[in-house]
């Protein structure tokens, strides 16, 4: 699992009994599989989660990976999602840009 530390890597976790839709089935580059052992049947999507993102924080600190978004992706990725979450968004820019004059 570490090869993924080195790209832009997305998971998805589907429910115990469904899985993920067959769109994200057609679409993923690759599939992963956590063993269970003993009368475990399956695992929670929590539970899933941290052991995924547990072993991958694991691998990327053993190899001192670079894993955080620089400040220009950052402030991108802050940006998109204010965008998305504050109601009546572009009212506010226009506001903002009327009292400065921008």
């Amino acid at each position: 699992m570490c090869l993924l530390a080195f790209v832009k890597t997305a998971f998805f976790f589907g429910r115990e009994t469904e899985g993920v839709s067959d769109e994200v089935m057609q679409v993923a580059d690759g599939y992963l599989k956590i063993p269970m052992f003993g009368f475990t049947e399956s695992l929670n999507v929590s539970v899933s989660d941290a052991i995924i993102l547990q072993n991958l924080v694991s691998c990327m600190r053993t190899k001192n990976i670079n894993w955080k978004l620089d400040d220009e992706e950052h402030r991108e990725l802050e940006f998109k999602w204010a965008r998305k979450t504050i109601k009546r968004v572009d009212e506010i820019i226009a506001r903002f840009q009327e009292q400065k004059n921008l």
